[in-house]
């Protein structure tokens, strides 16, 4: 509805701030604009004679209001009153209303007003500002009761009839509001506010017609000082009122208002917003940008600008918009942050350090700023750095999961464990409702070998989140690591009844079975439907080919093993299988070339000492095929790992 649209609102908030300083008559040149849709009056402490600023602070000839003077005698004629005392109280209580009020304490700033009123109850000019001052607090009863005062005190008071007329029309009194503003045109036939106000109060009553009506009529008048402001309101109505036929009318509406002022930026904003009702973004962006050349720049369309070449992913065109946002802004965090973000998009790191350096110096603790920092850090490998912010992510940030993962995950990297380690112990006991941090803590357990521990924290980690499939499943391996191969069956069944998809889960239970050379037509077909969901995946190829080969297919095994070792080139365990396949296919030099792949990229020697012993049987044709761990096991330190 109109009555709720932003139309109405602004013009109320026009006329609700339509008050003038009680230290001086209303200095109004009947006829003056600004450039504002809304043309507003600023008020300002003090008053402007002839170009000089004068403040009551240090100079008397910002004195209050005439009528305000006391008179020399009092009534029977027997004390004497100091007028300079009086007018001196007056400007003090004015001064500090003002300063009250500029802080935002409404509620003092009345306080104020009211002592002013002390000194001079027939000031008119102090009644329309504790008017405006009860607006504020939302006591529109008292704001009304003072304004009819201040026009009662002073008949030919344009600014309180303006700000008397907002109050009734908030009220839904439109015939006083009428009045009001009728008033005003008479005092000062030239006034420009008044008609807007009374356009607005046709649209408030749903008159869209007879509003539209009464614009148009105020845009094509000589004597309407500001025409494109009628023009501007007529677009916002057929916009407000929405279908095809109004939507052309509105944007009919706009361009005669640049026409007649093509740097009124309301109109553009307004038309590119219409636009953009209308799916014609190219157009919205077109006349921003036409704007921004030749009247620009304005950080307003700036943002826009910003944010719909950020969708079409124009990086540097967003940027440069985004630049104009944060220059013309003491605050623009929002733009330095997304400064930031493209900054990392196009791997320009140092301006993104710089950046969000910038914003953690405004916003000290904002630690989602903080935690793109340390990613950052880490991405370009400055490890420390990158640990030092993510460990100061406070335990109640929705980051800080991420953040005691990534920094045990670097921390590990730089071979530091038992850091690591103590790092996340600490990080569950102050936060035991993160199911990562149990995983990373087993990993890390399991990196030094400390098998049984993690499988405990496993488990108490299983129990606590009962629908946590990763835990499940890495529970799973590590019941592999203690040999209890019975257990593993059951942990992955369950993985997949929880999660019938889930790849490592199906793979891992494949080799399992092939392991124990058991159920391997079910175990052909659990990993086949792995590679149905991940068909590069070289971990799931090899555990397909190692069970071609327990099942004695091994020319099948061979093309799928090759295929495994294209995609994992510098996995041990696949090149090893790779070479016993080539092995049983007699491809003796293949083999050979294989098990030196397998033995170069092992680390765990004693496996190493089994690869060379192949390398060494190769000549008598002879083969033992110990039991193998699956790929996908070999690389659970990965998969489990804190960085994924």
């Amino acid at each position: 509805m109109f009555a709720k649209s932003a139309l109405k609102i602004e013009l109320i908030c026009v006329s609700l701030l339509m008050v003038s300083c009680a230290v001086a008559p209303s200095s109004r040149n009947p006829g003056s604009t600004n450039d504002t849709d809304q043309n507003r009056h600023v008020f300002q402490r003090g008053h402007v004679e002839q170009g000089v600023y004068y403040d009551s602070a240090f100079n008397d000839q910002n004195r209050a209001p005439a009528s305000m003077t006391p008179p020399a005698v009092v009534a029977d004629g027997v004390d004497q009153l100091d007028p300079v005392y009086m007018r001196t109280q007056a400007d003090y209580y004015f001064s500090v209303g003002e300063a009250l009020s500029l802080e935002g304490n409404h509620q003092k700033a009345v306080e104020s007003f009211k002592m002013v009123l002390i000194y001079d109850p027939e000031s008119p000019q102090v009644y329309l500002r504790l008017s405006a001052e009860y607006v504020k607090i939302g006591l529109l009863t008292q704001a009304l009761e003072n304004a009819e005062s201040a026009v009662e005190k002073d008949p030919k008071f344009v600014d309180a009839h303006l700000l008397l007329g907002g109050l009734y029309s908030t009220l839904k009194v439109y015939d006083k509001a009428f009045k009001e503003y009728e008033t005003v045109l008479k005092l000062d036939p030239k006034n420009s506010e008044a008609p807007l106000y009374m356009g607005a109060l046709y649209a408030e009553q749903k008159q869209y017609d007879k509003a539209v009506g009464y614009f148009q009529r105020l845009g094509q008048s000589e004597n309407f000082s500001t025409p494109y402001l009628a023009w501007y309101y007529v677009g916002r109505i057929r916009t407000e009122q929405g279908g095809k036929a109004h939507q052309t009318a509105a944007e009919a509406a706009f361009k005669k208002a640049l026409q007649a002022k093509p740097d009124h930026v309301e109109s553009v904003l307004a038309l590119g917003s219409l636009y953009a009702k209308m799916s014609q973004t190219k157009k919205a962006v077109d006349l921003y940008q036409k704007f921004q050349r030749e009247y620009g720049p304005n950080p307003r369309l700036a943002e826009i600008l910003a944010q719909n070449y950020l969708e079409d992913e124009q990086y540097e065109l967003a940027a440069e918009q985004l630049q104009i946002v944060e220059s013309y802004s003491d605050d623009a965090l929002n733009a330095k942050l997304k400064l930031s973000l493209i900054y990392i998009e196009q791997k320009k790191y140092s301006q993104a350090i710089a950046k969000l350096k910038d914003v953690l110096q405004q916003v000290p603790d904002s630690d989602k700023i903080r935690f793109y920092l340390a990613a950052i850090y880490e991405e370009i490998n400055q490890r420390s750095d990158a640990i030092d912010h993510f460990q100061q992510i406070p335990a109640a940030s929705q980051y800080y999961g991420e953040a005691v993962v990534h920094a045990a995950y670097l921390l590990k990297q730089d071979k530091q464990v038992d850091e690591a380690l103590a790092l996340v112990s600490k990080a569950l006991e102050k936060r035991d409702d993160v199911p990562q941090f149990y995983a990373v803590q087993a990993s890390l357990l399991d990196e030094k070998g400390q098998y049984h521990q993690a499988a405990e924290l496993l488990t108490k980690g299983s129990k606590k989140f009962p629908d946590n499939v990763q835990l499940r499943f890495f529970l799973g391996t590590m019941q592999d690591r203690l040999g209890d191969k019975q257990q593993v069956v059951e942990s992955m069944k369950q993985v997949l009844e929880m999660d019938p998809n889930h790849v490592q889960g199906l793979n891992y239970l494949a080799f399992t079975y092939a392991e124990s050379d058991k159920n391997l037509e079910e175990a052909e077909g659990l990993v086949r439907r792995a590679l149905s969901i991940e068909p590069k995946d070289g971990y799931v190829l090899d555990t397909l080919g190692w069970i071609l080969y327990k099942k004695g297919k091994f020319q099948d095994s061979v093309k799928v093993l090759e295929s495994a070792h294209r995609y994992q080139p510098n996995e041990s365990i696949i090149a090893e299988h790779l070479g016993d396949a080539y092995r049983q296919n007699r491809l003796v030099d293949k083999a050979r070339v294989m098990y030196q792949k397998a033995a170069d990229a092992e680390t765990d020697q004693n496996k190493v000492r089994e690869i060379r012993a192949k390398i060494t049987s190769l000549s008598d044709q002879e083969m033992h095929l110990s039991g193998r761990k699956p790929a996908s096991d070999s690389a659970g330190a990965k998969a489990n790992s804190p960085r994924e």
